[in-house]
This record gives C-alpha cells, sequence and structure tokens, in this order.
C-alpha cells in the first residue's frame, strides 16, 4: 500500500469509491490498521455493519474511534463547520457518505471542492468514501475533480484530474432551475421589503413544513431579500412554490450577482470589527443562508437567482 503520510503536514483529501459493503470494508481495515500501528488517532465515520466489521478485524485500541456515519446529508455547508471542529482531533478519518439527492449535488460538490481550502491547515488524512451504485456518471467526475488523492486497487495515488477549488466553482457556478420554476408560483413579490417577504414564507409554508424548517426558510428568504435590495439592481422578484413537504423560494434581480466564487463558502472569511463580530454584508449573509438550507445560485441574461429549497424531514426527495 502507498502512503500519502510522508513528508505532508497539511490536509490530505481522499476519494475512494465502492460498489459493495465488502469492498468498503477491504479498503478501511488495512488503512485503519496502519493508522494504529503508527499510533495516530483514527475516526471512522461509518454504517453499523460495516463498523462490526472492520473492528471485528481491527480490534479495539485507543487510538481509534468509532462513530456512527450520517444517514441524511443535511445542509452541506454545516459540514464545513463540522469538520474543521473534528478534524484537528485526528490524523486519520474515512467517512461513509450518505446517499445524495440530485436536486442537493450541486450545492455538495461545491462542499467537496470548498474542504480543501477550508480545512488546508489541518494534518489530515480525510477520506470520503461514496457507494459508486449511487451515483451519476456526471457525480463520478466531480468527486474526481474535488478530490486531490484516490484510492483504488490498495494503492492512495495522486488524482490527476484534480482541479483547483476556485476553478472548479467558476466552471460550476451554473445550477439549472429547479423543474418547479417552470411552473406558476403561489406568490410572486416583485421589490418585496424584508418584511413583506418574511410573511410570504411564514404564510405558504405553514402546511407543508414544520415551525422550525419554516423558521430557517424565513431567516434565509430575508438575508436573500436584503442581498438583493442592497448589492443587486431592481427589481427584486421573489417567488414561492409548495408541494408536499417542500417549499423553493427564488429571489432575482437584474445584477450579476457575486464576483468571487467563493462567497458566502468559507467560515471566518468574511470582514470582522476590530472586536472581532462578523460586519453585516452579503459574504456574512450568503453564509449563514448556506447554513439553514439547500441554496443553488445562477446568473443569466435575466440577471442573478438564488434559490432557497426547505423540505420536510420526514421526506425524501431524489
Amino acid at each position: 500500500m502507498t502512503s500519502t503520510t510522508t513528508g505532508h503536514r497539511s490536509l490530505r483529501h481522499e476519494l475512494f469509491l465502492y460498489r459493495s459493503a465488502e469492498d468498503l470494508v477491504e479498503f478501511v481495515v488495512p488503512w485503519a490498521r496502519d493508522g494504529v500501528g503508527a499510533e495516530e488517532p483514527t475516526l471512522l465515520l461509518l454504517g453499523v455493519d460495516v463498523a462490526q466489521a472492520v473492528l471485528h478485524e481491527v480490534g479495539p485500541s485507543p487510538y481509534l474511534t468509532v462513530e456512527p456515519a450520517l444517514v441524511e446529508p443535511g445542509p452541506p455547508s454545516q459540514h464545513v463547520s463540522a469538520a474543521s471542529a473534528l478534524l484537528p482531533s485526528y490524523a486519520r478519518a474515512v467517512h461513509q457518505e450518505p446517499v445524495i439527492a440530485p436536486s442537493q449535488w450541486p450545492e455538495w460538490r461545491r462542499l467537496e471542492a470548498v474542504l480543501n481550502l477550508a480545512l488546508r491547515h489541518y494534518d489530515t488524512w480525510a477520506v470520503c468514501a461514496y457507494d459508486q451504485r449511487t451515483l451519476t456518471a456526471d457525480m463520478v467526475s466531480d468527486l474526481h475533480a474535488t478530490h486531490p488523492l484516490i484510492g483504488q486497487d490498495g494503492d492512495h495515488r495522486r488524482n490527476d484530474r484534480y482541479q483547483h477549488p476556485v476553478n472548479f466553482l467558476v466552471q460550476q457556478s451554473e445550477d439549472p432551475p429547479d423543474p418547479v420554476e417552470r411552473t406558476r408560483p403561489a406568490v410572486e413579490l416583485v421589490d418585496p421589503s424584508p418584511a413583506s417577504a418574511r410573511a410570504a414564507v411564514k404564510w405558504f409554508s405553514h402546511r407543508w413544513l414544520p415551525d422550525n424548517e419554516i423558521d430557517k426558510l424565513i431567516f434565509a428568504t430575508n438575508e436573500a431579500v436584503i442581498n438583493a435590495l442592497r448589492h443587486g439592481r431592481p427589481p427584486t422578484v421573489l417567488r414561492l412554490w409548495t408541494n408536499r413537504g417542500r417549499v423553493t423560494v427564488t429571489v432575482t434581480d437584474t445584477g450579476p450577482g457575486p464576483a468571487d466564487p467563493l462567497v458566502g463558502l468559507l467560515p471566518n472569511e468574511f470582514p470582522t470589527t476590530t472586536a472581532g463580530d462578523p460586519v453585516p454584508g452579503p459574504a456574512l449573509g450568503l453564509w449563514l443562508i448556506h447554513q439553514l438550507v439547500d441554496v443553488t445560485r445562477r446568473s443569466d441574461t435575466g440577471g442573478y437567482t438564488i434559490r432557497l429549497t426547505a423540505t420536510h424531514p420526514d421526506t425524501h426527495t431524489s
């Protein structure tokens, strides 16, 4: 097995694609054994069956921590904050990634690119393990473009298909409209005040979402409208669609949108006061939005559109 750790003092972000639980166990067991043998704190975030199989082969160790993998992905940007808090404690970490719905993929692939920048100072070997049976060819291509290393056939090698995160984000900055956007919205407001935008979201969401999800969507919509009114070009148009267990909001202005492809994606990258408090602005607003709901962005001849989607926790979309 080729090691990537010699001489490195920074993040090693690796992709592993598997086609069965047996494939994943076969990959993780020697990788975890190497970590334990080197007395490196090693974290395994795995499904129950895979975790049991790995522990049976590797055995308990004070250098080995096993925790459940995520079952549902949640807002992708939350994982940047979670990883930033978690990785300093571990030299190695592997995560059995959840199944990502196609509607969430545009934001998820941005997450994988941003991790290379947000976590670049951590001396951790982090492996993202995806079930290839749940991925389309385009998804696999995105994963190759966002991971500098790839694990395959017991080897860990540099990935020639990797792209610099900024280049990748620029290329993937235009997300396609959701099919619901081709239908008549439940409400359309032109140049709404933040208060009227909040009221519209609350009124039209109460049948479809629990209160905590409504509150998140209200806050996200408020920030999107404020950004459009302050930093975009008029008119600002809010549209909202409802479906069973799902509410979608778009906020469009006629400006070009943010020029920086990283705006709102990286934690601790917005301006602060001398006291260390974040300065209100588009970067902070977008960062907060990304923590709360699923987000996509696009620019076209009609201007710049940010789409916010909130889904009932009991609803599984594809």
